[in-house]
Formats: structure tokens, C-alpha cells, sequence
């Protein structure tokens, strides 16, 4: 097969006939795969530069509840007789009546009250014990699993060695309500509620009071 080659000027060839097609589609091909490479390496840039991506991340656990070094499960012997919870003499200290026993199976288990009627605005003060029919109500492990559901919120603390928190619906101790909980086996706590106070330092101490009182007499103490 014959072949031309012409020479067109200086520095220039031209290739014409067979080779000359064959070298043109050659060069072709080599510029598709060239190109074909470049779109690779840009892609990949792509991928690897600008803004990395965010590390995964694993789910978020819920705070571990403190475990009750030395559970107190005498609570549930006080499931028909809340009210002998608290020392009378306390009760008289604080300046509160008689008490009046409230519902067996109300939302926080069987409970006592007490209402100081020398005051205009009636202070008032509650504890409930968190065992129904023998069952605990599950411990400060459930009072902090029910942060933003049932209340609005917990603030852990601790009485007399025992974990505790305050926990409502909403933060009233700044008027004079404070909701207070303690655990005292893993599974089953009490609380005591005061309201009718002038703010956060008195009803709470007065809470607080009540709180370590009930822990001394589950210890056995009076």
C-alpha cells in the first residue's frame, strides 16, 4: 500500500492516504483516553477536596442513675401508713396541722399531707411513697428517663448519702414550690413536695429536711 508524505513547509508534515488515517485515529483514541483520565482524577478530587465529611457519631446514652449503696426497702412496709414517715415533732417544728392521707393509688403511690393554716397562702407539704401494691416505681433510674416527658426538669442532688433530684413539670422553686425524689432501693424512691413558700431557699431546705427525717426513720432511727 503506497503512502504520501508531504512536506508542506518548514516544521510542517503532511501525512495523507492509509498511514495518514490510521494516525489520525490513533491520536483520536489517545485523546478520548486522555480525557477519560482527567474526568477520573476529578472526580476523585471531588470526593477528597472541599469540606471533609462529619465523623459518624454514635448515639447518645442516657445518664446512668447513681446505684443505692444501702438500700432502704423498709419503704414498702409504709405503703398503708405514709403519714408515720415523718416525726411528728418535725411536723410541728415546720408549723404544719394534722395530716390528711391522700389517695392510695394516686400518680406518685400512697401519700400524706399537711397544710400549715397559720399562713395566708396555706404552705403546704406532701411526701409519697413510690410503691404500689408492692411494686416500685423504678427507682431514680426512671425519674431521669422521664426528663423532658413527663418532667421538665431533673436536677440531680443527694440527701443524707441517698441520690436525689428535684424533678417537676416545670421549675417552680424560684415560687416557692420545690418537687423533690429520692432513691433509696434501685427500684423505688420517695418524694416530697412543698408549696406555698416565699422562693427556692425555704421551700427546698423545708424539702430537704422532710427528705433526711424519712430516711432516718426507714433507717430505723426517730
Amino acid at each position: 500500500m503506497r503512502q504520501t508524505v508531504t512536506v508542506v513547509g518548514a516544521g510542517r508534515v503532511d501525512f495523507s492516504g492509509e498511514l495518514g488515517r490510521t494516525m489520525r485515529s490513533s491520536g483520536l483514541l489517545l485523546l478520548a483516553v486522555a480525557a477519560s483520565v482527567l474526568a477520573l482524577a476529578a472526580a476523585c478530587t471531588d470526593r477528597t477536596g472541599g469540606s471533609p465529611l462529619p465523623p459518624a457519631t454514635s448515639a447518645t446514652s442516657a445518664p446512668t442513675a447513681p446505684k443505692v449503696s444501702n438500700p432502704l426497702p423498709a419503704l414498702a412496709s409504709y405503703s398503708d401508713k405514709p403519714c408515720e414517715l415523718v416525726p411528728p415533732s418535725l411536723i410541728s417544728q415546720l408549723g404544719y396541722s394534722d395530716p390528711e392521707p391522700s389517695a392510695a393509688h394516686g400518680p406518685l403511690g400512697p401519700g400524706c399531707g399537711w397544710i400549715d393554716v397559720r399562713t395566708a397562702h396555706g404552705k403546704n407539704l406532701n411526701v409519697a411513697v413510690g410503691v404500689i401494691d408492692g411494686k416500685g416505681d423504678g427507682g431514680i433510674a426512671r425519674v431521669q428517663s422521664l426528663n423532658g416527658s413527663l418532667y421538665g426538669f431533673v436536677e440531680p442532688t443527694e440527701i443524707s448519702g441517698y441520690p436525689a433530684a428535684y424533678a417537676d413539670t416545670t421549675d417552680r422553686r424560684g415560687q416557692g414550690k420545690c418537687a423533690l425524689v429520692v432513691g433509696v432501693t434501685d427500684d423505688s424512691t420517695f418524694s416530697v413536695d412543698t408549696d406555698g413558700y416565699s422562693g427556692q431557699q425555704d421551700s427546698c431546705a423545708a424539702a430537704e429536711q422532710v427528705a433526711a427525717a424519712v430516711i432516718t426513720t426507714l433507717q430505723g432511727g426517730s
